[in-house]
């Protein structure tokens, strides 16, 4: 299992994945405020979304994908700038500066200890700042894809309740996202045993994102692939 060949494919296969980034952004968008801080930007799927909306820090600890990154936004004078961070380390000083709302999205699934990383998060918020996460949801959909990626797990909706209020966090906001992304996964994955989602799907799924959002908000209880959670400090 090569984790770093199979991100950096799937990172930029998503590139093009322009609407999924939009719902993922616009999701999120009303718990954004202030000076951003995005954890694990990876090549920056998501970082041009949240430079429209505020400055933002970006860090990741790859330090290519932050020279695509760079490269990419270099020039857009709300990028703070980019940093290198072990996330499982202590912060660097270089974060020692106001950050009002910290974006990790499908970056806290990688990390064997997942409590040491949201207790640094909390330290480097201030009163009233949010921490907003996007994770992959449902344990019974962890599978080859999941495992070919570095995935140490998926979360449970009770899991991430009790992580989040370990670590000192009150919960202000959380639902799953993506109900129809479960069936590619579980296709793709664990039938039939896929160590990567192929493009073209990708691709198709991405175009049906718009009839994917209205429909599913007609799902009522419905799960979906991933979890979206807000906590504040």
């Amino acid at each position: 299992m090569d984790v770093e060949k199979t991100n950096t494919l799937t990172l930029l296969m998503l590139e093009k994945a322009t609407a999924y980034h939009r719902w993922i952004f616009e999701e999120i968008q009303p718990f954004l405020k202030g000076n951003l801080l995005e954890v694990g930007c990876g090549t920056g799927n998501l970082t041009g979304l949240l430079l429209q909306q505020g400055r933002v820090m970006a860090v990741d600890l790859n330090e290519d994908y932050l020279r695509i990154v760079r490269e990419r936004y270099g020039k857009d004078s709300n990028l703070i700038g980019t940093l290198i961070w072990n996330i499982e380390s202590n912060p660097p000083e270089a974060l020692q500066q106001p950050i009002d709302t910290i974006v990790c999205s499908n970056v806290l699934e990688h990390v064997e200890d997942d409590d040491i990383v949201l207790s640094h998060f909390y330290e480097l918020l201030p009163e009233g700042g949010k921490l907003i996460l996007l994770v992959p949801a449902l344990k019974f959909l962890y599978n080859h894809l999941d495992w070919e990626l570095g995935h140490c797990r998926r979360y449970g909706r009770e899991e991430l309740i009790q992580k989040m209020k370990r670590n000192r966090f009150r919960i202000t906001h959380l639902a799953y996202f993506n109900f129809f992304g479960i069936l590619g996964w579980y296709l793709n994955g664990t039938l039939l045993k896929r160590r990567l989602l192929p493009e073209g799907q990708m691709g198709m799924f991405n175009k049906m994102v718009p009839l994917f959002r209205i429909a599913e908000k007609m799902i009522p209880g419905r799960v979906g692939q991933s979890l979206i959670a807000v906590g504040e400090k």
